[in-house]
């Protein structure tokens, strides 16, 4: 029987990444694409300031079974992460300038219009981070226009900064669907990160990470259209510490019940917590209990 048992050590390292993930190249001659560059209409340009910034990565695998064939050819779109004998898993998908956290649903976008093609020498050091030329170019034009700085708005820069924060991540060596166990993971592994700074679309089946305009791990803010001025950003901030909270306490609006959720609850991440309202953030299931709330099914 203890030899069946795996500790808790043991599945960390068996999770991690093999250092191949950062190879200096992942250049591949029959990577010929050339039909890459991106065509922004002046309609997509939201020049907005920035608040702070997303790291979202993709599972390669998922998206390269629902690739089409003839994309996964050589000199294909999709040919580099999904037709070579390289085994990407955790890619990162975006880097993504987000905007005020007071107001809902409004995010920079090529802030800068469209853009000149990227020549693929700029854009090689970065394949093993985003194993796609078409990707890259996009995610420049898209995002890296909307960055802080000048410095940071050329490709270079933008990319810089990317593969800096996308180093500092300890990715898993398989997939991790959603749970709170392995919401711990990437906590337990990446010491960097801290309470709250990791979130998971449920849409794009995406872990993502925040980080502030120092680019230093911060709590992934919740949005709200509700609030403004210097009160409301008051309300917000302690609203947005809430949120990242590991039990939250939310009352029901058909019911008026008072229920707690979980991480590994399957509404957890869209349950927003509204202080003004009664509802509250638990550090333990005991705690919430122990109020009289009750855990939601």
């Amino acid at each position: 029987m203890r030899g069946m048992l795996i500790s808790l050590a043991q599945l960390t390292v068996s999770l991690i990444l093999p250092s191949v993930v950062f190879a200096n190249s992942c250049v591949n001659s029959d990577d010929t694409f050339a039909q890459y560059d991106n065509k922004v209409k002046v309609s997509e340009i939201n020049n907005i300031t920035s608040d702070y910034y997303l790291l979202s990565y993709s599972w390669a695998p998922n998206f390269c079974e629902k690739a089409s064939a003839s994309s996964k050819r050589a000199g294909a779109k999709n040919f580099l992460q999904c037709g070579t004998d390289q085994s990407f898993g955790y890619i990162l998908h975006g880097f993504w300038p987000q905007g005020s956290l007071l107001t809902k649903d409004r995010y920079p976008r090529a802030c800068q219009g469209d853009q000149p093609k990227i020549s693929r020498a700029k854009l090689e050091p970065y394949l093993c981070m985003t194993p796609s030329v078409w990707l890259l170019q996009h995610e420049y034009e898209y995002h890296g226009t909307c960055m802080s700085s000048a410095k940071l708005q050329t490709p270079e820069g933008y990319f810089n900064q990317a593969k800096i924060l996308h180093q500092q991540l300890h990715l898993p060596a398989k997939e991790l669907t959603y749970s709170s166990q392995n919401r711990q993971w990437w906590y337990q592994n990446n010491p960097h990160l801290v309470p709250g700074a990791v979130q998971f679309s449920a849409k794009s089946k995406e872990w993502q990470f925040c980080f502030d305009n120092n680019f230093a791990a911060m709590a992934c803010p919740s949005r709200s259209s509700s609030v403004s001025g210097s009160a409301g950003k008051r309300s917000a901030n302690i609203n947005d510490q809430l949120n990242a909270c590991v039990i939250k306490g939310n009352i029901s609006k058909k019911s008026n019940k008072r229920l707690y959720f979980t991480a590994d609850h399957p509404n957890y991440q869209s349950v927003k917590i509204a202080v003004n309202q009664g509802e509250k953030c638990f550090s333990s299931e005991s705690a919430a209990v122990a109020a009289g709330w009750v855990k939601a099914k």
